[in-house]
């Protein structure tokens, strides 16, 4: 187990944190995190789908196939890039607050 230091005009925020101890609290803390990165994260999601009116994984398969227009114009590769980056970002979020959540429910 690691010790953690805070700053003395951090420990009156940190008591305000859902939680009995100190591990709880941390747990808590990261899973808010991650639930507001997943919302942001949908958010982007969501304005490419509508975009493009698919998901990701079908705009791949269109974008292989050649049904995708312009697809090598500076929007739409950008678009493609940053798109696969929220999906991979949504996946990663997703096994992190699986992890969290099995440790906090072990604490």
């Amino acid at each position: 187990m690691k010790t953690v230091q805070l700053a003395e005009d951090l420990i009156a925020g940190f008591e305000l944190v859902e939680g009995k101890n100190t591990d709880e609290k941390l747990a808590h803390l990261i899973r808010a995190n991650i639930l507001l990165r997943l919302k942001e994260c949908e958010e982007a999601l969501f304005r490419y789908e509508a975009k493009y009116g698919m998901e990701f994984d079908s705009f791949t398969k269109a974008w292989e196939q050649g049904e995708i227009e312009d697809k090598h114009s500076h929007q739409v590769e950008r678009d493609y890039m940053e798109w696969e980056g929220f999906s991979l970002e949504k996946r990663k979020l997703f096994k992190a607050l699986r992890n969290i959540t099995l440790t906090a429910a072990n604490i």
